[in-house]
């Protein structure tokens, strides 16, 4: 898949939100799909969640024009992920998940890519001179990681614009990063997500009567596609093992991409542990708050 047809296809994710967002803004309200304000949340009246939904459909419907012009494969078991978490998500955030609930969920999903894909962080690319490493470390690894993407892409979706601009800059990364190596269908993904997210973040920021959140079924969806993407970079015989100067660090490479919700994430559990509170309880001392 060459250049031109990415660019199509990112405007035909961007194209697709912003036309479909409206009738999902209007299911959300309709069913009551809102967040109401408590003493935690920044906004004055229930704004409706279903972001995540408008979202997904414009990489859905991208995908499918994919299909169907210039052909595609290896991204089913990406999209089945996709499906699950926007679904775990938005029953969150209609019915409040329990943590627990919501952390075995992640584990349960990690585990599925893991083994219906074959793929796993299983190679350290000779940091600290660690080259491939065991299945019995690379699978417990990959979880770690994976469920600790997750729920620090899902921590710092707390005021507007943040989680959807963080996520244009970041899926523009990634794409830029996989076109360079030859990982087309990597490539296709990160900036489709990346148009999907482009008008979501407009009504977000700049919306009045047509405000929406993204939504934990947004930020699950996108924090999985994350750890999609780290897996894929740190998997032995990746493209990007060939296709990128010796010198070039993956790892650290991965780590400074991801630094900002990850940093925001160990700190505040940290600060959480340290006051004898769970990790996962919620208050006001991340960073978008401060």
């Amino acid at each position: 898949m060459n250049l031109f047809h990415i660019i199509i296809l990112f405007f035909v994710s961007l194209c697709s939100t912003w036309l479909i967002y409206r009738y999902v803004h209007q299911i959300a309200v309709m069913k009551n799909i809102v967040d109401c304000p408590d003493a935690r949340k920044l906004q004055k009246e229930p704004v409706p969640v279903l972001g995540g939904l408008s979202v997904f459909i414009g990489i859905i419907v991208a995908l499918l024009v994919c299909q169907i012009f210039f052909g595609t494969s290896g991204l089913f078991s990406l999209m089945g992920l996709m499906v699950i978490m926007l679904c775990v998500g938005t029953v969150d955030d209609i019915l409040t998940l329990s943590p627990t609930a919501r952390f075995l969920t992640e584990v349960a999903i990690m585990l599925a890519y893991i083994f219906s894909s074959g793929a796993s962080i299983n190679d350290f690319h000779g940091l600290w001179g660690i080259e491939t490493i065991s299945p019995y470390v690379s699978v417990p690894l990959t979880v770690l990681a994976g469920v600790g993407i997750i729920n620090a892409i899902n921590m710092i979706d707390g005021v507007d614009g943040l989680m959807s601009g963080y996520g244009i800059v970041i899926m523009s990364v990634f794409g830029i990063f996989f076109y360079i190596v030859k990982d087309s269908n990597m490539a296709l993904t990160a900036f489709i997500t990346a148009g999907a997210l482009i008008p979501f973040f407009f009504r977000n920021v700049f919306g009045k009567k047509s405000k929406m959140f993204l939504g934990d079924g947004g930020s699950l969806m996108i924090g999985t596609m994350f750890s999609v993407f780290i897996v894929t970079i740190l998997r032995s015989g990746s493209p990007s093992s060939h296709n990128v100067p010796e010198a070039f660090g993956l790892v650290p490479f991965t780590l400074a991409v991801l630094s900002v919700p990850v940093f925001d994430c160990l700190r505040v559990m940290a600060i959480r542990i340290r006051d004898k509170k769970s990790p996962f309880s919620p208050d006001w001392t991340h960073l978008h708050h401060m």
